[in-house]
């Protein structure tokens, strides 16, 4: 049976579509759990919070942390870290994207940690794509995350990070 995947999605009623199609599932990237158009557009336009599929409305928000936080089998992170570099940002007609490789597996620690569990963690960065895609979880690729504060660069060479200058409470262990 095909399965189809639906990358990066952002509203609620696509987070409730999921339950009606056996053979469907989905991405969720770690900036649409956080943001919302207001974020976006609510006042000043922030360049490196825009990104396509556009974020969405705080209900659309709160039904893909419920998705994710809840570890249901057919959603999965999708990173969609898009690193441009600042000219092409913060210009008329700016890039689409949010570069959150650097932050990624710390914020989703953090939020987990508060709204989930170390379990559902888990299973929507990496089990649950496995079983997904039938690919087996190889052991020897283990990355730890470990409580200690830090803070997120304001620029990686002349891209600006999602969560710049913030302070975050999980690492990934060295």
């Amino acid at each position: 049976r095909l399965k189809i995947v639906m990358e990066h999605i952002t509203t609620k009623t696509l987070c409730e579509l999921l339950k009606d199609y056996e053979n469907l599932y989905a991405t969720i990237t770690l900036h649409h759990l956080m943001i919302t158009l207001d974020d976006v557009v609510g006042g000043k336009m922030d360049p490196h919070l825009f990104c396509k599929p556009i974020a969405k409305r705080y209900e659309d928000k709160d039904a893909l942390c419920e998705l994710a936080f809840s570890g249901y089998e057919k959603a999965m992170f999708g990173s969609d870290s898009a690193p441009h570099p600042l000219h092409t940002k913060e210009c008329c007609g700016c890039a689409a994207g949010v570069f959150s490789a650097p932050v990624i597996l710390p914020v989703l620690a953090e939020l987990f940690d508060k709204h989930s569990n170390e379990t559902n963690l888990q299973k929507f960065i990496s089990d649950n794509a496995c079983k997904i895609h039938n690919l087996k979880f190889e052991n020897d690729k283990i990355i730890t995350l470990e409580k200690q504060e830090w803070q997120v660069a304001q620029k990686y060479g002349d891209v600006v990070p999602f969560m710049a200058g913030k302070t975050l409470n999980f690492k990934v262990a060295n």
